[in-house]
């Protein structure tokens, strides 16, 4: 999946040259240029969600539910489901578009509570 430089924010985590790195204004303002003058971005690339990935940042299983693993941090709660992605998960009802990429976790997670995620 090619990100859009619309999708970061400063302090989202992306792989960069196969390192985890934390987002500047400079790698937004150089994506942003990338994409307008239409070329690729070889080294840039959106760190998928894993269960992996979701306990390093400290969130905890809870339970199954159908296809659903559930997991929280605090009251913040989201679904992993294989066929679907991720989706924020609330009084155990889906709510939301699915999302793939831990950049969209945080941004998510940052939205509706003011804190940053961080590996």
């Amino acid at each position: 999946m090619p990100m859009k430089a619309n999708e970061l924010r400063v302090g989202n985590q992306i792989h960069i040259n196969s390192q985890v790195s934390i987002i500047t204004a400079a790698d937004i303002e150089f994506i942003y240029n990338r994409e307008r003058f239409g070329c690729e971005i070889d080294n840039c690339n959106p760190i998928k969600i894993s269960e992996d990935i979701l306990l390093r940042l400290n969130f905890k299983y809870e339970y199954e539910k159908m296809l659903d693993k559930i997991y929280s941090y605090g009251s913040f709660r989201i679904a992993i489901n294989k066929l679907e992605g991720c989706h924020y998960y609330h009084v155990d009802t889906k709510i939301g578009r699915g999302f793939h990429y831990l950049h969209q976790l945080q941004n998510l997670f940052y939205d509706l509570t003011g804190d940053t995620l961080t590996l």
